[in-house]
């Protein structure tokens, strides 16, 4: 049985720029065109397995991108092991805030060693690009980042994004992310971790028809 070891994640970023997408792609492998956006935060598991022994355990934190749920925001990274800094390439304003805000916050507020990652989002709408990719990669290179251009409606660049952060964390050369063949194998392994999903997806789904009655978005 390999060593278990979990590794807390958080993605940051504007309203609207496709975090939910994101994490809804990588641990389900599927895209929703209108994507509710985030109060608060929202939480999700996923599993790894490297080639070194170990099972990286993702607990991946969604955060609310409006200015009003910022200062809550702070409490999610400021014992993350890695942060993923999201902007939507075709707006400018989502990247200029990645450079004017959330990076700065994440300096002050995050431990010294934690993993940072920028993604350069909707990369399928290339034709509506508004940001230089030269400018956002030397961007992440300032900030010592892993830079993955992603696009949320196939699965092959989210999980290239997670992939990284994962071999970069625990120095593995190959990364396997755990899917349906795997439910088995997890199942006897693991059982309070699926516990843990169930719970947190049926959380998740009342916390989706609450919102709809109370008229968030």
């Amino acid at each position: 049985m390999s060593e278990i070891q979990s590794f807390k994640v958080v993605l940051v970023g504007e309203s609207g720029v496709g975090k939910t997408s994101i994490i809804t792609q990588f641990i389900d492998q599927t895209f929703q065109e209108d994507q509710q956006s985030t109060t608060g935060g929202t939480f999700s598991t996923k599993s790894v397995v490297c080639d070194n022994g170990k099972t990286l355990k993702f607990e991946i934190w969604d955060t609310a991108g409006q200015e009003r749920y910022r200062s809550l925001t702070k409490m999610f990274y400021k014992d993350a092991n890695a942060a993923v800094l999201v902007f939507d390439i075709t707006r400018k304003d989502s990247f200029e805030e990645l450079q004017n805000y959330w990076a700065q916050q994440i300096k002050e507020s995050s431990p010294p060693d934690i993993i940072l990652a920028v993604a350069a989002n909707k990369s399928d709408l290339i034709d509506n690009e508004a940001v230089d990719e030269e400018k956002s990669r030397a961007f992440a290179n300032e900030l010592g980042a892993i830079y993955v251009s992603t696009t949320a409606t196939t699965v092959e660049s989210i999980n290239e994004l997670f992939i990284e952060i994962a071999k970069k964390y625990t120095n593995a050369t190959e990364i396997k992310i755990k899917g349906d063949d795997d439910v088995q194998e997890q199942q006897q392994q693991q059982p309070e971790e699926k516990k843990d999903k169930l719970k947190l997806t049926q959380e998740k789904s009342n916390e989706q028809k609450e919102r709809k009655k109370s008229g968030f978005c």
